[in-house]
């Protein structure tokens, strides 16, 4: 039996850091989904290392405004980054005020 155990136990291990690569991929196919998204209202934005999204050309106001048509809804200030969070996707999105870049983490 305990060569089985040290087996199930590898497979766990697996397992685990399968998910974690699996999570990864959802990640980044979420910033990729929201750039393409937002693209559709803003087309002047543009994607930068580290799944930061440029949308410098654009006014604080027009930004929040495709926040609020993509279900977004505002939350409070982290930062100097406006929060919001879509609850039908549970994803949060930052708008830094002096950058006016757009990120999925603080």
């Amino acid at each position: 039996m305990k060569k089985y155990d040290k087996l199930i136990e590898d497979m766990d291990y697996l397992f685990k850091a399968l998910r974690e690569q699996l999570s990864i991929v959802k990640e980044g196919d979420a910033a990729e989904d929201i750039f393409n998204e937002i693209k559709k209202l803003l087309p002047n934005i543009s994607m930068l290392p580290n799944n930061v999204i440029d949308s410098s050309k654009y006014q604080e106001h027009e930004i929040v405004d495709v926040f609020r048509k993509l279900g977004y809804e505002y939350k409070k200030p982290f930062g100097k980054k406006l929060h919001f969070f879509n609850r039908k996707t549970s994803i949060s999105i930052y708008l830094g005020q002096d950058t006016r870049k757009i990120t999925l983490q603080p």
